[in-house]
């Protein structure tokens, strides 16, 4: 039986390496192993909104998660899971609007690994041909040196386009140092705002 050892990884990775090896043998029985309580829950439900049954059995602090075909349950995903397949994309399409180095406020070292995560999970998506915007502190995530560049090149490579405020690069003096994506300015971020099917700020 194939075992997916996932201890020591935070959400979303779970949820993802146990989608991907369903993908890969998807008709072969295979164990999940976290060590969480919400990795468990969130690779349960993924596992039965797929069509599989699971059992659980707990070793200290580690959860044995069995996955076998089986009939499928109506289960709704938390925000952290990761649906089996993208959904058909709207009319248009979606801007993201990342105006800082972290996600929202409090320790910058725990929105510094939430934007890390939300990117990573936005490239395992799927969706393509959306838009993201960085400005302000958000520059930086753009540039030489940002640990958040592989996610970024993968959403590229799906036909998401890149830009970041021109301004913004000025004043922090990393105009010559940007590594992804195209410049912008102000007025065009505007208009993507106002033909946007949807924006979503961070």
């Amino acid at each position: 039986m194939r075992i997916v050892d996932n201890r020591g990884l935070n959400c979303p990775l779970p949820v993802i390496n146990t989608k991907r090896a369903l993908e890969e043998h998807g008709s072969e029985p295979l164990v999940s192993v976290v060590d969480n309580d919400a990795a468990k829950s969130n690779v349960e439900k993924l596992a039965r909104s797929l069509g599989y049954r699971t059992d659980v059995r707990q070793e200290g602090t580690a959860y044995y998660i069995a996955i076998r075909p089986g009939e499928p349950e109506p289960v709704e995903l938390s925000a952290v899971a990761i649906a089996p397949k993208a959904a058909p994309a709207p009319l248009g399409f979606t801007l993201y609007v990342i105006a800082a180095e972290e996600v929202g406020r409090g320790s910058a070292e725990l929105g510094r690994a939430l934007l890390k995560t939300f990117l990573y999970a936005l490239a395992e998506t799927g969706e393509q041909a959306n838009r993201l915007v960085f400005l302000h502190g958000g520059a930086h995530v753009t540039c030489e040196g940002s640990p958040l560049l592989p996610s970024l090149q993968r959403l590229e490579a799906n036909g998401w386009s890149i830009a970041t405020c021109g301004a913004c690069l000025d004043f922090y003096a990393l105009k010559d140092k940007l590594a992804i994506g195209e410049i912008t300015n102000m007025y065009s971020i505007v208009e993507l705002m106002r033909t946007a099917h949807k924006v979503v700020s961070l």
